[in-house]
């Protein structure tokens, strides 16, 4: 379960936005990074784009992906705190803190 990939900030867009939205992120994130247009490409971002995309189009996928969202986010959620009060303070880990937030068209920023 450590390759769950979130589509949401994939596409760039808020869980709760439209589908004309997540169209319009789409198409433009499409745009950007297909390899006939950019040459320094691989493609690897065109991939990970056509499946966030083929999810979040189908409104039953999407809400199979909200469900195993929240599912993912209750388990890691679990474990931080499981390892946290599991460990010294001599070795304790360092978690990277993301903070995100939506703007006013429902995209998704996130600042380290």
């Amino acid at each position: 379960m450590n390759s769950f990939q979130d589509h949401y900030a994939v596409l760039g867009v808020a869980p709760t936005a439209d589908p004309e939205v997540i169209r319009a992120a789409y198409r433009v994130l499409a745009q950007r990074h297909h390899p006939d247009r950019n040459a320094h490409t691989d493609g690897s971002a065109m991939v990970r784009l056509n499946q966030a995309y083929a999810v979040l189009s189908c409104p039953l996928r999407r809400a199979d992906f909200d469900i195993l969202q929240r599912r993912m986010h209750t388990h890691r959620q679990f474990n931080r705190f499981d390892s946290y009060t599991h460990q010294t303070a001599s070795s304790a880990k360092r978690h990277s803190v993301v903070l995100t937030t939506y703007d006013h068209r429902g995209r998704l920023h996130a600042y380290a």
